[in-house]
């Protein structure tokens, strides 16, 4: 099943590799985009091909690794999440400062990196991330605890991952960004 599943998640429009472990320690299914791809209708078909499969549930998937730079020229920060071999690299800048992280390749990781770049570069003590979700509307939830208070931020699935997972963690760190969470939603 496990070379015939790659092959068919190959064949998605968008897909430019596939490599497909379902019994290794590092189980999973890595798939890397071609530039320019839409990752939602790539994201759909995905889905949709793991849940004939039985490897998925019917249901909105989990974040995963973004390509691209993009300016989240909003939250006042420069945001890069580029898919490394073991994980991804999280660059979070401003003007002055710089900070990256090395993370594994998982939703909680790549989102508790971001922050914790972020929170770096605007001198702000880290915050714990609890969850990273996909709900029945297409959001994008992150929810944070800073030690005495849980706080949440969302963004649409459709923004593209990148710029969804900024907006949402931004939400959560209270950078100011109110009215993208209301404009995402």
């Amino acid at each position: 099943m496990t070379s015939s599943l790659a092959s068919r998640l190959g064949d998605i429009p968008g897909v430019a590799s596939v490599v497909v472990d379902l019994d290794g320690f590092g189980r999973g299914i890595d798939v890397r985009l071609e530039p320019g791809a839409d990752e939602v209708v790539v994201m759909e078909k995905l889905r949709a091909l793991l849940a004939a499969y039985g490897v998925r549930q019917e249901r909105e998937p989990r974040p995963s690794l973004g390509r691209s730079a993009r300016r989240v020229s909003d939250l006042g920060v420069d945001i890069q999440i580029t898919p490394i071999e073991t994980g991804a690299r999280i660059e979070v800048a401003t003007a002055s400062v710089k900070s990256f992280r090395l993370v594994a390749a998982n939703p909680i990781s790549v989102t508790q990196g971001l922050a914790d770049a972020w929170c770096q570069v605007i001198g702000r003590i880290p915050i714990e991330i609890v969850s990273v979700e996909v709900d029945d509307q297409g959001d994008l939830v992150v929810i944070a605890f800073d030690g005495e208070r849980e706080s949440r931020g969302s963004a649409r699935v459709g923004l593209g991952w990148v710029e969804a997972l900024a907006t949402a963690v931004g939400g959560v760190l209270g950078d100011g960004t109110s009215h993208l969470k209301q404009a995402a939603g």
